[in-house]
């Protein structure tokens, strides 16, 4: 393939638009971030200082770049890697969203990379029409999140299907995550760039005024539903942004958290998609459309909504997820808890199956689990080895599970879904409402005998049931041996039931309460 010949087929970029701006309070509510500064308080509330962005952008005239003399950007530094930016009204509102001090959520971020969107494309990063044996350029130094508020297309299927897979390429290798905006207006055509792409998230517009549905049969992986969530705005660029910003927030959670910071799982672009769908506000009339009857009830092969994804981003949901910390998977049913009510999971690829197990102590109003990874694409660009997994919640009794589909969920739970079996989509997601008292598990099942480079499972589930004692693994009311052989069992691993002062780790501590609790 000739440099000359996607010269030719340069990406035609169309810069997403709007008129007006969305108030810094009404988005604050929106997207829980009120909820969040509230929780927490402000004195420990992440700003994004451990983390650099970057923010691609369409050509408005000459300029690609914010105004950087804007009152919102004091103290921040401006790195152009596509040439004099100039100054686009466009990347500028884009910016405050993103990170401008009174706009986002992360207004601590100090350092912010700019790139014109087919110089990104091209030899800026991407390097599309280098040929096979060159990769993308590495990303800069600290930075996490990609934010591409445009949209746009090669005019060639090839060519947007190897720039796609070299956005997937640079995610899995350098560990960030791309926001990709999709296309104003309802029922709008989908672009391919950035939108279409596997790893990354594509955003939509709560309002629902974007394109949706399936990515095309001529994409890889096509069938796959977009957008994956959706955020305020009165332009999908904005709405990008604000999630953006989110993800830059989790990624300093993860970087500068006591706790998180000595766990690189934490910071891997699949965990921190998975917290910010898992953590998603489900709005009234949100379905993935599961069976509500016969002997299929509860099962979907649609995991998100069609128009609005996992819906509407919730910083205060996904950081209290994340923050719920790492949680070790088994490959056999467990016989006591091995999860709290909001945590997340990188397990093995190479099982057949990981399994969580938790109790509920009254009804869950609403339960939210959700499981994503990538593909793998070859150092060539070539055809990438698509995985496939799927996602159930199970009742339990011992280590014998229960199935929910069907009959088996009447009365356990009253609406949603307990079973994702897309065999397209690299997300499954189970939202459920009434879950009833009792043990519950939910599994990780691979379908296929290809694995992915990167799993992520996360999930979010109110009125966990802990242990009344200190000491007590499987709630019985009584520390005894059964006790003694569960946290030896566990020792050095991350198993909430047996780590009583919950520092990530079952050891000597947790050994000395249970001993101090016998009997």
């Amino acid at each position: 393939m000739k440099v000359s010949t996607i010269a030719s087929a340069r990406p035609i970029v169309v810069a997403i638009t709007m008129s007006m701006a969305f108030a810094t309070v009404s988005l604050a509510d929106d997207i829980g971030f009120e909820e969040l500064l509230a929780r927490v308080g402000a004195g420990n509330l992440p700003t994004g200082t451990s983390v650099r962005l970057a923010q691609v952008e369409a050509f408005s005239g000459t300029a690609y770049g914010p105004d950087q003399a804007d009152a919102q950007f004091v103290g921040k530094t401006f790195v152009a890697m596509s040439g004099t930016p100039g100054n686009s009204g466009h990347a500028t509102f884009v910016a405050r969203n993103y990170y401008g001090i009174a706009s986002s959520v992360t207004p601590g971020v100090s350092q912010i990379h700019l790139y014109q969107a087919d110089n990104f494309v091209q030899s800026g990063y991407l390097r599309l029409g280098s040929g096979s044996a060159v990769p993308p350029l590495v990303a800069p130094t600290g930075v996490r999140v990609f934010n591409n508020s445009w949209i746009g297309s090669t005019g060639q299927v090839v060519y947007d299907n190897e720039t796609l897979r070299r956005a997937d390429f640079a995610m899995n290798r350098d560990g960030t995550l791309f926001c990709n905006g999709e296309n104003n207006g309802s029922g709008s055509v989908m672009q391919p760039l950035m939108s279409e792409g596997y790893h990354g998230l594509g955003v939509g517009r709560m309002d629902g005024q974007h394109s949706a549905g399936l990515t095309p049969a001529i994409r890889d992986g096509g069938g796959r539903t977009k957008p994956e969530i959706v955020a305020p705005g009165s332009g999908a660029s904005y709405s990008t942004a604000v999630v953006a910003s989110c993800a830059a927030l989790l990624y300093d959670v993860a970087q500068v958290d006591p706790i998180l910071s000595t766990n690189l799982d934490a910071r891997r672009p699949a965990v921190v998609k998975a917290c910010l769908m898992a953590g998603a506000r489900h709005r009234d009339g949100w379905t993935n459309n599961p069976a509500t009857s016969g002997a299929t009830r509860g099962q979907t092969a649609s995991p998100l909504d069609s128009l609005y994804g996992a819906d509407l981003v919730n910083i205060d949901e996904a950081h209290w997820i994340l923050t719920g910390g790492e949680v070790t998977g088994t490959s056999t049913v467990p016989g006591v808890d091995t999860t709290t009510s909001a945590a997340w999971a990188y397990p093995p690829v190479s099982n057949t199956s990981s399994y969580f197990r938790f109790s509920v102590g009254e009804i869950a109003q609403e339960v939210s689990i959700l499981a994503t990874w990538h593909r793998s694409v070859p150092t060539t660009f070539g055809t990438p080895t698509m995985p496939n997994y799927d996602l159930y919640l199970h009742s339990v009794s011992g280590t014998t599970l229960g199935s929910l589909v069907g009959n088996g969920g009447v009365g356990v739970f009253g609406s949603g879904n307990v079973a994702s079996v897309s065999a397209v989509d690299n997300v499954e997601h189970l939202f459920l409402k009434g879950l009833q008292p009792g043990e519950y598990v939910i599994e990780v099942r691979r379908m296929s005998a290809s694995t992915s480079p990167s799993l992520a499972v996360a999930w979010n589930i109110p009125d966990y049931l802990p242990p009344a004692v200190p000491g007590d693994t499987n709630g019985d009311g009584r520390v005894d041996g059964t006790d003694l052989a569960t946290v030896l069992s566990s020792w050095g691993l991350n198993i909430p039931a047996a780590d009583f002062d919950g520092n990530g780790v079952v050891d000597g501590a947790d050994l000395s309460t249970l001993l101090g609790n016998w009997g």
